[in-house]
């Protein structure tokens, strides 16, 4: 695969969180959330929210060199707010100099995940088969939809409210659930965007893994999207899970790095302090 296609494949990635955290815009809940979707960034604040599910800046452009200018513009939400935010980098596209600007300013990043993607066409993954005590559905009672949320917030250790606008009230996304011996174990989301389905928030419980189940429960989602006339898909995978999204066929194509504000710079956003220096900028 050349340079151009796994940049090209990464992008995709990329598009496909940003369509999913533009949809949170689209909700109706209260307090609102606003997606700034410009063509330089995607800017998404909660007023009232200091929690990092609702806050992000995504897809940063710039033809220009980054400055500590223009990194205030697009934060000035967030200042206003009183809004801690993460910061994701697509490596390769960003602009040059910007991970120096985000460091001065205070934000630090602790890792990324490795982006991936799944062509459809003869697509014809071998995956060993659940046990017979395990049932796999896309989840639609109300019943079925608050399990979805306890799985996933009790996995990833977030609050249900914030969780709930990523998963079981936004209509932009399809819920699945994976019960074994009838107890709710393992869940997912999905989205369809423009022929392609990112796959979010894969959990499955400690007492349950290691068993195929969230990798059955995958293929049940990925199956149900081709149906759809959906053509690829796409997921970003920590160390320890992208293993199994290989058995089933993904291939790595780049990296999502994400930033989020040092202990000093958290302090000062949430705090509103305004009387020592926000932004240092880098020489």
């Amino acid at each position: 695969m050349t340079l151009e296609d796994l940049a090209r494949k990464a992008r995709i990635v990329e598009d496909a969180w940003c369509a999913a955290w533009a949809s949170l815009g689209a909700l109706s809940a209260i307090p609102r959330t606003f997606a700034d979707d410009t063509p330089d960034f995607l800017r998404v604040y909660t007023p009232t929210q200091q929690e990092m599910l609702l806050n992000i800046v995504l897809r940063y452009r710039s033809a220009e060199p980054v400055t500590a200018a223009s990194i205030e513009r697009v934060i000035a939400p967030y200042r206003k707010h009183r809004l801690p935010f993460q910061w994701w980098l697509t490596l390769g596209s960003d602009p040059p100099g910007l991970r120096e600007h985000l460091h001065a300013l205070g934000m630090r990043s602790w890792g990324g995940a490795t982006a991936m993607t799944l062509d459809f066409a003869g697509w014809e993954p071998r995956y060993h088969a659940s046990a017979p005590d395990v049932t796999l559905a896309q989840a639609n009672t109300a019943q079925d939809t608050q399990a979805v949320l306890r799985v996933i917030c009790d996995v990833f250790y977030v609050p249900e409210r914030p969780m709930a606008r990523w998963t079981t009230e936004n209509p932009a996304f399809q819920v699945y659930l994976a019960r074994l011996s009838g107890r709710p174990v393992s869940a997912l989301a999905t989205m369809w965007h423009e022929g392609v389905v990112g796959v979010y928030h894969v959990a499955t419980l400690p007492m349950a893994r290691r068993r195929g189940i969230s990798g059955n429960l995958l293929l049940l989602a990925l199956r149900e999207a081709r149906e759809a006339g959906c053509a690829l898909a796409s997921l970003t995978a920590t160390a320890e899970a992208r293993h199994l999204y290989e058995e089933l066929g993904f291939a790595s194509c780049g990296m999502m790095e994400q930033w989020s504000p040092g202990y000093d710079l958290n302090t000062m956003l949430t705090a509103g302090n305004r009387k020592r220096p926000l932004y240092n900028s880098p020489a």
